[in-house]
């Protein structure tokens, strides 16, 4: 069923949160509501559970509160679907659920760690950095395309982007008019996340991940931090941990499903 409302969706969420219940998202206006507004999410009761797909145009994305996983999903997954089930190590119905969907058709695409640093302002930077506006709305979402993959990236929208360039929650470095260095964050509460940080081809290993870095933290007002970040990027992590971020044992399962693939 088609959900346009958030009364709607929560009710359905409460009645399949219970204790054993494997879940890989929190149900709360603000991630929702930009989905529900746009009649971009469909909910799905079935055997297995709940399922919640989130149209986001070239792909759809699963979020689930899955109950028996022994019965078969039950759904007629749209090509190509991704899911992300992060998890402590102490969380063994989680990586049940990402053994199920593997058995369910989803293939592994990519493994990350979260990385967090303890409140605490870091260094100063004389790099001119810029915190662009909605107007660079093309040329930010055409960098982030050019630097993240479109299913595993978690891109932004382009309404969501501009709402995030409004709030001034993009850095970027220019040369030439053109961006060799970009930072994309959220600031929740209390707490900053790095969604996003590239460096243009043939402009890496120049030093550029430091300014921005720098400027980030800045913005944030040295609040705590976190980070998602590739499982086997080294340079990513050592990068991080120049600026006090550190493994904090939590880990994530990007997963893939493609009838191309299956």
């Amino acid at each position: 069923m088609k959900l346009t409302d958030y009364d709607s969706l929560a009710r359905l969420a409460s009645a399949h949160l219970r204790p054993g219940v494997r879940a890989n998202t929190m149900v709360s206006q603000g991630e929702y509501g930009p989905a529900l507004a746009a009649g971009a999410l469909t909910a799905w009761e079935t055997p297995a559970g709940l399922l919640l797909l989130r149209d986001r145009g070239n792909h759809a994305r699963l979020h689930f509160f899955l109950e028996d996983l022994s019965a078969p999903l039950g759904a007629a997954l749209p090509d190509p679907t991704v899911t992300e089930v992060a998890y402590r190590p102490r969380d063994k119905g989680l990586q049940e659920a990402v053994d199920y969907l593997t058995r369910q058709g989803f293939a592994l695409c990519l493994e990350r760690v979260r990385l967090s640093r303890k409140a605490g302002q870091g260094e100063e930077t004389a790099e001119p950095v810029s915190r662009p506006g909605p107007e660079a709305g093309p040329v930010v979402l055409a960098f982030l395309r050019e630097n993240f993959s479109s299913l595993t990236g978690c891109l932004p929208n382009e309404a969501e982007l501009a709402g995030d360039l409004a709030a001034r929650r993009v850095l970027t470095l220019e040369e030439d008019g053109r961006i060799t260095g970009l930072l994309h964050f959220t600031l929740e509460g209390n707490t900053g996340e790095i969604r996003h940080l590239a460096v243009a081809a043939g402009c890496r290993g120049t030093g550029r991940t430091r300014p921005l870095l720098a400027a980030y933290l800045q913005a944030i007002g040295g609040a705590k931090s976190i980070v998602w970040t590739g499982a086997e990027d080294q340079a990513a992590q050592a990068a991080y941990s120049r600026f006090g971020f550190a493994p904090d044992g939590r880990r994530s399962a990007v997963l893939c499903y493609s009838k191309k693939e299956g």
